[in-house]
């Protein structure tokens, strides 16, 4: 059975579940976060815990690394696999010239010549940047889920419609793992679908 939710239950249902991902994860202390409705409007709530806290933490796949964020709706998105509203991060728009890392273990997920604007909604790339920057779940309903390989952080999905081959730079394709999903003939190049609550962008050289 299909239950439906108004937004502003939704809204409520993410707040609590941002919450209980801070308390079950991390402690009681967390950062402002703002949760928005399908009207754009936000909830806000902080406490003092900095956003950039290191506390060990361990992977089921027993990769250590450092924790990184205390923010919930990063918690939410991370660990709960919770889906931002479309058009909100800010990643969505401007150029960038760096890397893109998981915003939980500092992973490397993301080169920016990779990044494009797909009209999703959401920030969304043509390929990732190494080996091991992914891990790929295929989901009840067919899509598949990609995840941050080293902490096994929910960051989005990756769909089989992003750019054709001749669209991008020839070195920069040559650059992308055998790892990365291809479509049928390798008519279109993958498309990472990303929450931008899920990263954190450095410039180049940091």
């Amino acid at each position: 059975m299909k239950i439906l939710l108004s937004a502003s239950t939704q809204s409520k249902v993410l707040l609590v579940a941002s919450i209980a991902a801070v308390l079950v994860l991390g402690g009681e202390s967390f950062v402002q976060a703002k949760l928005f409705d399908k009207s754009g409007k936000g909830m806000c709530f902080s406490k003092t815990k900095g956003d950039e806290t290191d506390v060990e933490a361990q992977s089921s796949n027993a990769q250590s690394f450092k924790r990184l964020t205390w923010d919930p709706l990063r918690l939410a998105v991370l660990r709960l696999g919770f889906t931002e509203w479309p058009a909100t991060s800010r990643f969505n728009h401007g150029k960038y010239n760096g890397e893109f890392t998981c915003a939980y273990c500092g992973n490397l997920l993301f080169d920016s010549n990779a990044k494009y604007d797909s009209r999703s909604g959401w920030p969304s790339f043509w390929r990732s940047a190494t080996d091991t920057s992914m891990a790929y779940k295929m989901e009840l309903g067919g899509r598949l889920e990609c995840r941050c390989q080293k902490c096994e952080s929910h960051l989005g999905h990756v769909f089989l419609d992003g750019p054709t081959p001749s669209s991008v730079e020839s070195p920069l394709l040559a650059e992308s793992p055998a790892s990365d999903p291809r479509s049928k003939n390798n008519r279109y190049l993958p498309r990472f679908c990303i929450n931008g609550a899920a990263i954190k962008f450095r410039d180049r050289g940091e």
